[in-house]
């Protein structure tokens, strides 16, 4: 299955989880960045919010995809407001499969992945699986683990 990961990263913690998903599983990818950075708490208080912010030129035309991956961290148990954006954004995405990936300082609730899914699902995409990474298993470096299980849901397709 032709699959394109799409990230976004703040710290650097879901880009390597995310390049190494892309290893795993011989996918394209795509960065997903703010056009302005902005101070991290303006960032948390904005995805608390569910607010969209503008986003540089990235693949936002599945076409050639099978499925889509989106990747990104976690704020205030939120996505990101980039993210929110590139969600909005996306083409040609109907019948396509998709899932989630998502990193978090803490080991705490989210809705992040319900947030992720119901946009991809309302555009007619089908959602397949999410995979959140909490803060003790990127310090222990279970993480690793876990991917490799994900990733297997992405190679007997």
């Amino acid at each position: 299955m032709k699959t394109l990961i799409a990230c976004y990263s703040y710290s650097g913690n879901t880009l390597t989880v995310a390049q190494k998903l892309q290893e795993m599983i011989n996918a394209d990818f795509t960065r997903v960045e703010p056009v302005k950075d902005r101070w991290y708490v303006i960032k948390a208080v904005h995805a608390y919010m569910e607010k969209k912010w503008p986003i540089k030129p990235c693949t936002t035309d599945i076409d050639d995809y099978d499925c889509l991956i989106v990747c990104c961290p976690i704020w205030a148990s939120r996505t990101p407001s980039g993210v929110n954006q590139y969600l909005e954004e996306l083409e040609n995405v109907s019948g396509k499969k998709c899932a989630a990936l998502v990193t978090m300082g803490g080991d705490g609730s989210q809705i992040a992945t319900t947030q992720i899914m119901n946009a991809l699902e309302a555009k007619g995409m089908e959602f397949m699986e999410s995979l959140i990474i909490g803060g003790s298993a990127q310090k222990s470096g279970e993480w690793e683990n876990m991917v490799q299980d994900f990733a297997g849901k992405f190679m007997d397709e």
